[in-house]
């Protein structure tokens, strides 16, 4: 039997989720025009859906998405906005029919009304957005291949995060990081198929969520390049100036050959700080269920405990060895350590 996800609280204006999903027998599929793709689909389906990218990461055989999804509306948005979101993911001569058809005199509001729940029921919500990703990105892939049957492991993985203090900022450290710990590469912002590397590029739908990461995690009304600037102060250039990205980090023992095979020799590095933990696995960030600090995991386990079937109320559980005291995970490391 599936478990459900935790999902944001329903009094919360946004849910942040960290993603992940990887290809069937962890299977390495994803190349330049793979990840060109995917990064396509994924942002014309945000669009679609309404929901925020804050950062991403494209591996060879999974992929990291950190997620802002607001909370939805009760009725669909003006018909404008709605063509609009529509046209992220269909053509022209779909979106031009169906503006015929809502400013058609003929047909009854009942019937327009029913076009718009028609689209407006996919919007909104994260489940149905990783759904439709990974299926469309399935089709394209299995018909440019000649290939059959599912592309993708199992369901997705979503961790709930907490938008208190650094919490946010450190969940998008560890998922830019990922190309850094499995030796692609030494700097992060040279791996383009990363939410960072594209924001240090500039290119202004990566920047725009470094902007929306400063307005949750510090009310900051920053422009995107000031917003980058910012998270790049609390955590990159800290790293930078000690030598954290002068050599290739400590990489995850699961990393698979055609990853590995980048790898430079391994040097000591210099004062790590928390940037350097990050370059090592951290189960906790993937597996454990919701992130944030004690108050926020506490409330959220109380809000979904009869989907929990637990006899008492979960306690929130420190994430070990980093150098933020203040973040708790849903589930203990035993069992993360279990579930490898």
């Amino acid at each position: 039997m599936r478990t459900r996800r935790l999902k944001a609280h329903p009094d919360a204006s946004s849910g942040f989720y960290h993603c992940m999903s990887r290809v069937v027998d962890r299977q390495f599929i994803f190349g330049e025009i793979e990840k060109e793709h995917f990064a396509r689909l994924m942002r014309q389906y945000a669009r679609f859906c309404g929901i925020q990218i804050l950062t991403f990461c494209l591996m060879g055989n999974h992929f990291h998405l950190l997620i802002e999804v607001p909370k939805r509306p009760e009725s669909p948005p003006n018909d404008p906005e709605l063509l609009q979101r529509i046209s992220a993911i269909y053509p022209p001569a779909t979106v031009e029919q169906l503006r015929r058809q809502l400013t058609d005199t003929s047909l009854l509001s009942i019937q327009k009304d029913a076009l718009r729940q028609r689209f407006w029921q996919r919007m909104g919500d994260l489940s149905q957005y990783l759904k439709e990703l990974k299926q469309r990105f399935s089709q394209w892939h299995n018909l440019r291949q000649g290939r059959r049957g599912t592309l993708w492991e199992e369901r997705f993985k979503s961790v709930l995060i907490g938008a208190e203090g650094s919490t946010l900022s450190t969940i998008a450290a560890y998922i830019d990081l990922n190309p850094v710990r499995a030796g692609l590469v030494v700097d992060p912002a040279r791996y383009r198929w990363s939410g960072y590397g594209q924001a240090m590029a500039g290119r202004p739908e990566a920047l725009s969520g470094y902007q929306a990461l400063a307005a949750v995690r510090d009310s900051l009304s920053l422009n995107p390049a000031q917003a980058l600037k910012h998270y790049r102060a609390g955590l990159f250039d800290y790293a930078e100036r000690r030598g954290v990205f002068s050599s290739t980090p400590p990489c995850n023992n699961t990393s698979s050959k055609p990853e590995a095979s980048a790898r430079r020799p391994q040097k000591p590095l210099r004062n790590p700080g928390l940037v350097s933990q990050l370059l090592h696995r951290i189960s906790y960030f993937t597996d454990g269920a919701v992130i944030g600090s004690r108050s926020f995991v506490e409330s959220i386990a109380l809000h979904h405990q009869h989907w929990l079937q637990r006899k008492r109320q979960a306690s929130p559980h420190p994430v070990s060895n980093l150098e933020t005291p203040s973040l708790f995970s849903l589930r203990p490391a035993r069992v993360l350590v279990a579930r490898g």
